[in-house]
């Protein structure tokens, strides 16, 4: 007989269990949270909603004449309405029966995974909604391609996704998608989505990778920061030509051209925002909106004046030159870390001028009470499988586009993203 070897006794040997089921995705949603928790949030028809600006101000200033002079007639202030029109979204969600049954209990598994399922959807839903907001200039854009590699496509922020999401795939706003793509995981090491099959065939730098099921056509989707954070007069403002109201739709912009953040040039930003409004337009209630590489080229600023005068030193423990966290603050104001927010751009945002009109509130899809749904085979038989579904059917509005202010092509330190 052989002696008894560990393959021998692996049937009786008991199994230990971490009991923490770790996370490795990303889940969350910053700025889309702020705008959804706010009180003027509008319930609405699904006719679109008229928003009303004033865009010119009245009163017609001269030199007078009042010895029997013609004094002349007047103007008054001008309005022009905008109008929003909402739109709809969705996040499905699936599971077995057996996968129920398996973990209902503290006794069978750690993680009770109906339970999970609906907890990460939740979450899932506003990282998504998140990113449109982000992003949004109303075609329920994503990112771009920078390039493709085997297997995979290298964007502008990989965190912009999520793992098993589908990708619609365009060449152009304005074009229908060509192709549609399912991730398999987010790699923000490698700023590259990893697709489940290859890439397809015409995809090219600079194609725009959209929302699934979106039409790829301007004004289709939701409006977020690139649709009202806009420099100049080209395009509209919730349906009013900017180019008839020349300055009154442009949001206060400088554009670095990949040079570095300094304090100076936020300064001059909120000079800009000064000018377009008087001075009780200072950004005083700003937050400055932007992702980790804008936060760590703020901090680079006082990295760079720090000195040590080692004869003040005390003890023999040499000084450690940076904080324990990062800098909350950009020019007093607070800052907003989003790592959904694009790279390269500091947003000052004025949350009170911004709104949301919703048909819907986002919950539970609701059938006579029943947001549990069986599918079926194909035989017209119950699958053993439960599906439900959270949607929001709403729009996102800006009141004042120049009480915001955008720093673009900031210069991104080294080693923050590939």
């Amino acid at each position: 007989m052989s002696q008894g070897g560990v393959s021998q006794s692996i049937a009786a040997q008991a199994e230990w269990l971490r009991p923490e089921l770790e996370n490795l995705t990303l889940s969350s949603s910053v700025l889309w949270k702020r705008l959804n928790v706010r009180t003027d949030i509008k319930p609405v028809s699904n006719r679109p909603s008229r928003i009303p600006f004033q865009v010119q101000t009245g009163g017609r200033p001269k030199v007078a004449q009042f010895d029997g002079a013609n004094l002349g007639r007047g103007s008054a202030p001008n309005e022009a309405p905008g109008s929003l029109s909402c739109v709809s979204f969705l996040l499905a969600s699936e599971y077995t029966a057996l996968s129920e049954w398996s973990t209902d209990s503290n006794e069978k598994a750690i993680q009770n995974f109906v339970t999970l399922t609906h907890e990460q959807a939740a979450q899932n839903f506003g990282g998504f909604l998140d990113t449109l907001v982000c992003r949004g200039a109303g075609a329920n854009e994503i990112d771009t391609v920078v390039s493709t590699v085997t297997g995979g496509i290298v964007v502008n922020n990989a965190d912009a996704f999520l793992d098993q999401q589908f990708v619609a795939i365009t060449h152009a706003i304005g074009t229908a998608p060509f192709a549609t793509v399912q991730i398999q995981s987010i790699d923000i090491a490698n700023n590259t989505i990893w697709l489940t099959a290859a890439v397809p065939a015409g995809v090219i730098v600079g194609d725009v990778l959209l929302a699934e099921d979106a039409t790829g056509q301007a004004n289709s989707g939701l409006f977020g920061l690139d649709a009202y954070l806009v420099s100049g007069n080209v395009g509209n403002y919730m349906g009013i030509s900017r180019a008839a109201y020349a300055g009154k739709f442009s949001t206060p912009t400088i554009d670095l051209g990949g040079a570095a953040l300094t304090p100076a040039i936020v300064r001059a930003l909120q000079m800009q925002q000064i000018l377009a409004l008087g001075t009780d337009n200072d950004g005083k209630s700003n937050i400055a909106h932007c992702n980790v590489d804008v936060a760590a080229a703020w901090e680079n600023n006082a990295l760079n004046v720090q000195s040590i005068i080692r004869n003040q030193i005390k003890g023999q423990e040499s000084t450690d030159m940076l904080g324990n966290q990062y800098a909350t603050t950009i020019a007093g104001r607070t800052v907003l870390m989003n790592v959904r927010a694009q790279f390269g751009i500091l947003d000052l945002l004025d949350l009170s001028t911004w709104f949301m009109i919703q048909v819907r509130a986002n919950d539970l899809y609701e059938v006579g009470g029943q947001t549990i749904f069986p599918a079926y085979g194909n035989d017209g038989g119950i699958a053993s499988s439960l599906m439900f579904y959270l949607c929001v059917v709403c729009q996102v509005g800006c009141g004042q586009p120049r009480k915001q202010a955008r720093l673009s092509n900031i210069a991104i330190p080294p080693n923050i993203v590939a």
